[in-house]
């Protein structure tokens, strides 16, 4: 005798969007907090030149994620090099 399986409710648009960008919230606020780690003149050297490259490459990234909220089909940028 075949034993009846409950549905899955439906996962909404809204619900996806709730499950999926806390954690990557989450991972790119950490990812950031390890960067400014890398501030540690003790531990580390570095020019203004190459912080200006770093916080650059960021706020050009924010740039495009605003973007993308407000046209969807926008692509993103991509890697960062610091030469």
């Amino acid at each position: 005798m075949a034993t009846a399986e409950t549905p899955k409710p439906v996962e909404t648009k809204a619900d996806k969007f709730k499950r999926l960008i806390e954690p990557r919230v989450s991972k790119a606020l950490s990812a950031i907090a390890n960067i400014g780690g890398l501030a540690a003149k003790t531990s580390y050297e570095y020019t203004d030149v190459q912080v200006a490259k770093v916080l650059a490459a960021l706020e050009a990234e924010v740039a495009i994620l605003k973007g993308r909220f407000e046209k969807p089909d926008a692509k993103p940028k991509g890697g960062f090099s610091i030469d």
